[in-house]
């Protein structure tokens, strides 16, 4: 059903003119003013669903007052080396670059939707010229048939009127998305620090292995000469040598085995931080010197706000829910205005006189009969979609405490491992000091130095794994409990009401943002870092770990001093 009953020209009297801008006025007033269609049964907020989160993790931790996670908690293993490898991978990996593409996607996407709010007004200019010149038809005789320019400039105005909210949904449902793309970032930024230490740790902890095979590879071989000696003196049995020799050759391949394990960790770790393998080096040699650092898990209402793939999923979540009463208020009819003026004559000697000034306003009010059912099954995507995303949002809280509880028993079962292995890693050197000198003086068989050798080598070897493993449990930790946290007044810290997943950041982007701004293209600085163009080269991967709390572009277009 179409209501169309408004076109004033200039020869109408005053009223008449008038009417339509009161029409425009009172549908202005009423713009966006709606409230949701909210049913029985709709999918509740996240935070509100997921209620029954526990109170305290299972697993305690090591101490009872433990320190909180600093903002850049990989600077607490005091490794210098680590620290140059995060601070590379946040500027050079491109996975992260990637993702800080998509979030400028996912922000001009949402100013694209929310222009759909606002009025359009295009320049117009036109010429036509028409035979005849009443039109077709009109024409008794030949005599009056002639043709008739027209020359006309002008604008051209459309405006929909968002009665009942859609047009509010939309762009809701944008910012959102925004907003989660924003914390896809996030997510990346933590992933990518945490596998760039766990990385990292693993290939010094290979070249501490290799150096440990390659020590008793060569004590392995100064024995087998030795047997070999004997062998040929009568004194030893060519079995005394086949079981140094197996020993000696299984040694060896362990030691190409971790070799090969070596090169492929290095590759990654080349490979996360940007870089080609022949231009990385790694200095350190042993985990000894690295601290294996303890912190304070907090409460597991905090992973509602700390964990960026948590809020990722409730940013969806509300995203959904705009969509959904996006299209419930599809239903109610639509409200548009259009409107037109300028100048318009036969002659464009006289095109800007008075006499040739020209406008028309209209207002249609549309209201849907039938379409097949289509804006009802819309009704039915978006509802099943919101509570998709609403059980999503349910398991990635419930993967997080998983995730929590897998890393606090990790670091407590880690550590007591490494301190039972590294014992016995002293005990297997110092039986290796002492068996060397009883063999010296040919008070020992070679069966009982081949299995103290085997000893030795497999203590020596577990223990150094057991010190990766726990430096890769702390990290493992930090990833599950969302890294670090600012330690003055961090709004994710004590659980209780945490912000809306979209509140702060929304609110705060459409304040920054202007019809009227200039919107700028996305491109590349010299370093190969993506840039908002005419920025000075200000690269937009500046503070990859900060949590969207302000826009996007405030955050990472401002200019160096």
């Amino acid at each position: 059903m179409i209501l169309n009953n408004i076109f004033i020209r200039t020869n109408n009297s005053f009223k008449k003119k008038c009417a339509p801008l009161y029409v425009a006025c009172i549908a202005l007033g009423f713009s966006a003013c709606s409230t949701p269609i909210v049913n029985e049964g709709d999918a509740p907020n996240g935070p509100e669903y997921v209620r029954w989160l526990p109170s305290t993790y299972k697993t305690p931790t090591v101490e009872a007052q433990l320190p909180r996670p600093k903002e850049l908690w990989w600077q607490d293993f005091e490794s210098e080396e680590l620290n140059s490898l995060v601070d590379t991978a946040l500027t050079n990996n491109y996975d992260l670059r990637v993702a800080v593409a998509r979030v400028a996607q996912t922000r001009a996407q949402a100013d694209v939707v929310k222009s759909r709010e606002s009025p359009t007004i295009d320049a117009t200019g036109a010429y036509k010229n028409q035979a005849p010149g009443l039109g077709p038809g009109y024409a008794a005789n030949t005599s009056q048939w002639g043709s008739q320019p027209v020359w006309q400039a002008g604008l051209l105005a459309n405006y929909e009127v968002d009665l009942w909210g859609k047009l509010a949904f939309n762009t809701q449902a944008a910012f959102s998305q925004a907003l989660a793309s924003e914390y896809s970032r996030q997510a990346v930024a933590l992933t990518l620090v945490g596998d760039t230490a766990t990385v990292y740790f693993q290939v010094v902890s290979l070249d501490e292995r290799i150096g440990v095979g390659e020590r008793n590879l060569d004590a392995i071989r100064t024995v087998g000469k030795g047997l070999s000696r004997r062998v040929e003196r009568g004194d030893a049995t060519i079995i005394d040598l086949s079981q140094q020799l197996i020993l000696q050759t299984n040694t060896d391949a362990l030691v190409t085995n971790l070799r090969l394990q070596r090169e492929r960790a290095f590759n990654r770790l080349a490979a996360l931080v940007g870089r080609t393998p022949s231009t990385l080096k790694i200095k350190a040699k042993s985990l000894k010197d690295i601290k294996v650092p303890q912190v304070e898990p907090g409460l597991p209402s905090d992973l509602l706000c700390r964990r960026p793939d948590i809020r990722r999923a409730e940013a969806a979540l509300e995203a959904s829910k705009a969509d959904l009463y996006s299209a419930r208020a599809n239903l109610l009819p639509s409200f548009v205005l259009t409107g037109a003026g300028g100048y318009g004559s036969f002659l464009l000697s006289t095109l800007t006189m008075p006499q040739s000034l020209f406008y028309n306003i209209s207002a249609n009010l549309v209201q849907n009969v039938f379409d097949g059912g289509r804006r009802r099954a819309e009704i039915q995507v978006a509802s099943a979609k919101n509570v998709e995303l609403l059980e999503a949002y349910a398991n990635a809280v419930l993967a997080s405490l998983r995730d929590v509880e897998d890393g606090l028993a990790g670091v407590n079962l880690t550590a007591k491992q490494y301190e039972s292995l590294n014992e016995s890693r002293n005990r297997a050197q110092l039986l290796a000091t002492m068996s060397a000198k009883v063999v010296e003086r040919g008070g020992m068989d070679y069966v009982q130095l081949y299995e103290i050798q085997r000893t030795v080598l497999s203590a020596e070897d577990s223990a150094i794994g057991a010190r990766n493993d726990q430096l890769a449990a702390s990290v493992g930790l930090f990833k599950a409990i969302g890294g670090g946290t600012k330690l003055d007044n961090d709004p994710c810290i004590g659980g209780g009401k945490l912000p809306a997943a979209d509140e702060r950041w929304t609110n705060a982007a459409k304040a920054a943002d202007s019809d009227f701004a200039k919107k700028p293209a996305v491109g590349v600085n010299n370093a190969g870092q993506p840039m908002y163009e005419n920025t000075g080269g200000t690269s937009l991967n500046q503070k990859p770990l900060q949590s969207p709390e302000q826009p996007f572009n405030v955050i990472n277009t401002e200019q160096k001093p």
